[in-house]
């Protein structure tokens, strides 16, 4: 096994992609060499399959060009043992005949080869064939990740209720729109046994993609399993029906809920996965839907709204810090009462930065001039009026723009 380093200096800090030259070293091998060498890579000539198969599972190779007829296993034999495998699945690969056998080419094509070179070529043939192998690996690539993502919104859609309570005296309606296939966003909406309290939930995961999704499901999920520890199946680990445990929690007052939910989400972040950078802006209310008594906890999010049927409206502002930055920080909650006829609206700060097509951003005020035009033109805008309206706005400023970040709402009205 022969590494043939580039003529001249290198004058790159980037190292030159590998590549492998598998087969019987012949009249054409050193010219095949430079031709690689010609298009950048660093061409590394080996005659055994098994030598090539160390080599390969032990470094970055980019591509390997090889032989219809690899002594001891043949072209056919190599190449399926070569896809078979996970790791070495996507590599690009391209196959040489020195007698241009095409029956021999056409049976490597079917074992997963990417194309062919005739026994002799050009640097124009060569730059060609690499880059329609590559391009039709990326191809596969894609439809591959698309797959994925699929997989992963489908997974992450599961996080968000299925359905909305549904509770006398009560209106709810909520929305999410994500950027990407997969959101940082989350919303949940439950009702509390046995106080028949509802807990609404809005938050937001700092960062956008994969990285994001994957919190957004840990933080909806700690906050539902020590929000609702009986639906959650919490009680039932330690303990079953009957603790002193459910007992506390069950005569918790809705701030005690709050700042327990908070704070555990909270250190759990900080201590097991602070080395992530990751955390989560929330805004978390408790409604009693019977008096309209409303208990709310924003950890560092957007302010929430409490819009009156006239369109004048209250700001819900940060009462901590957002969740996972650091343990053991206090989180406090304020008291205030839902009326007959105001709406609970809360919402991620995909809606103030929303931009149009010519990067104007929607911003703040905005907002609320817009939520205030929607309630005074829809009889008050109960929540299923309003979430949809906004919507509809929000399509219409973005119009054909990629959409900047996600967008989350979720109201509740008190009829």
């Amino acid at each position: 096994m022969t590494g043939i380093p580039p003529r001249g200096t290198v004058t790159s800090l980037r190292a030159p992609p590998k590549a492998i030259m598998l087969g019987r070293r012949g009249e054409h091998t050193v010219e095949h060499s430079q031709r690689l060498m010609a298009q950048g890579y660093l061409p590394f000539l080996v005659e055994q399959a098994d030598a090539a198969m160390k080599k390969l599972r032990t470094e970055k190779i980019e591509l390997l060009v090889m032989d219809v007829d690899v002594p001891e296993v043949g072209g056919v034999g190599f190449l399926e043992t070569l896809r078979s495998d996970p790791a070495m699945h996507q590599l690009p690969v391209l196959v040489v005949s020195a007698t241009d056998d095409v029956e021999a080419l056409e049976r490597c094509m079917e074992a997963g080869a990417d194309d062919y070179l005739p026994r002799v070529f050009g640097p124009a043939m060569l730059s060609a064939r690499v880059n329609a192998a590559l391009d039709r690996r990326r191809s596969r690539d894609n439809e591959a990740m698309r797959k994925e993502m699929d997989v992963a919104r489908n997974i992450q859609r599961d996080f968000l209720p299925e359905s909305l309570p549904v509770i006398p005296r009560m209106e709810i309606d909520a929305a999410l729109h994500p950027a990407r296939q997969v959101s940082g966003d989350f919303y949940d909406a439950f009702q509390l046994a046995p106080s028949g309290n509802l807990m609404f939930v809005v938050g937001d995961v700092c960062d956008k993609g994969v990285g994001a999704a994957l919190f957004m499901a840990l933080f909806r999920s700690l906050i539902r399993a020590s929000a609702d520890p009986v639906g959650g199946g919490a009680i039932s680990m330690i303990g079953g029906r009957r603790t002193l445990v459910l007992e506390s929690l069950e005569s918790a007052t809705p701030g005690d809920l709050l700042t327990r939910v908070a704070g555990f989400t909270n250190n759990y972040i900080a201590r097991l996965h602070g080395r992530t950078n990751m955390f989560a802006t929330v805004f978390m209310a408790v409604i009693d839907p019977n008096y309209g008594y409303l208990t709310y906890l924003n950890a560092g999010h957007e302010p929430a709204l409490v819009i009156a049927p006239d369109g004048s409206m209250q700001e819900l502002r940060p009462t901590g810090p957002a969740l996972g930055m650091m343990p053991d920080v206090p989180f406090t909650t304020v008291d205030l009462t839902l009326e007959r006829g105001h709406t609970l609206f809360a919402f991620t700060d995909g809606m103030a930065e929303a931009r149009n097509p010519s990067g104007e951003v929607f911003g703040a005020e905005r907002v609320r001039e817009m939520v205030r035009e929607i309630v005074r033109g829809v009889a008050g805008a109960p929540a299923s009026a309003l979430v949809p309206k906004v919507v509809e706005t929000m399509k219409s400023f973005g119009g054909q723009a990629e959409p900047h970040d996600d967008l989350t709402l979720l109201a509740a009205t008190r009829l």
